[in-house]
């Protein structure tokens, strides 16, 4: 008979589930059993037919839809939106340069040339924000896992040595790059300029 685990075991699992981004399901059975010794990853999911139909944690608990929601709200998506702001950018200021050189500065008027110039003070700030936001938790937290992933790969003993210290290496990691109030306020203003980066698009095309 398989064994029932209350509702603190079941928390448990979901903050690994969100912690290793809905995968890495051998370390979520291996953080279980430092608790809950008899755990099994096949938990999870959903298994059998008919009347040996078990559902699993996953689809039992709306976890799927829950790790959308927390994937799209970490830091690390935030550098991934300010990255695709850089993009936008990028595109409009080139094709304002593109419309100055064809025409001449003399015929475009001032319009096209503040934007150009404020588009590429933008560019600049973007850049500035892109590099800021890698040194971040989140930023440390999904490279870190991708190190884990590469070590479990070439020495699972040595993988084995980090996971016991790994509860110190993030509380640490907390420490030095806690989120502030000002990463959060970045956060908005990349999503507001992602905005007017695109309205400002088709403004900018050649002969517009």
């Amino acid at each position: 008979m398989a064994a029932r685990y209350d509702e603190q075991a079941i928390e448990k699992c979901f903050r690994l589930y969100l912690r290793f981004n809905g995968q890495q399901h051998q370390r979520i059975e291996q953080e279980m059993r430092k608790v809950y010794p008899g755990w099994q990853r096949s938990y999870l999911y959903t298994r059998g037919t008919g009347k040996n139909l078990k559902i699993g944690w996953i689809e039992k608990f709306g976890w799927e839809k829950a790790l959308e929601l927390h994937l799209a709200t970490k830091p690390t998506a935030a550098l991934n939106n300010a990255q695709k702001l850089v993009r936008e950018v990028e595109e409009v200021r080139e094709k304002l340069f593109t419309k100055i050189k064809t025409e001449g500065a003399a015929q475009v008027g001032k319009d096209v040339l503040y934007l150009h110039r404020d588009y590429s003070k933008l560019s600049i700030e973007a850049l500035t924000k892109v590099e800021a936001a890698r040194d971040t938790l989140g930023g440390f937290v999904s490279y870190y896992e991708r190190f884990l992933d590469w070590v479990t790969d070439i020495d699972q003993r040595l993988a084995q040595g980090i996971l016991k210290v790994e509860d110190l290496i993030i509380a640490r990691a907390e420490q030095e790059f806690g989120e502030s109030e000002e990463t959060l306020k970045w956060q908005r203003d990349v999503e507001t300029k992602t905005d007017a980066a695109n309205s400002a698009n088709a403004a900018a095309e050649p002969g517009a």
